[in-house]
């Protein structure tokens, strides 16, 4: 499992991006310790941005939500989104 990411124009750093890591391990250590999971996502020229719980298994990261949830249903549909997470400050 010790692998980097690409870097890509959607996921580059681009302040500071001597900052930026991209190995499997940081990202990793920064998605566990989020408490806060926001997807964000576009349906019909409509942003949604919807906070929800999340967990990592894998390199795959589980959302909690409703079946009938307009972002589940956006995903199940093969939608694009954008995930960003809060950690505690230390």
């Amino acid at each position: 499992m010790a692998h980097e990411y690409p870097k890509t124009p959607l996921n580059k750093v681009k302040r500071l991006p001597e900052k930026g890591q991209y190995d499997a391990a940081s990202i990793y250590a920064v998605v566990d310790a989020a408490l806060i999971c926001s997807v964000g996502y576009v349906i019909d020229g409509q942003v949604y941005v919807t906070p929800t719980m999340h967990a990592r298994d894998g390199d795959q990261i589980l959302l909690h939500g409703s079946r009938a949830s307009r972002m589940l249903r956006h995903l199940d549909a093969g939608g694009a989104v954008c995930i960003s997470v809060t950690i505690p400050m230390r």
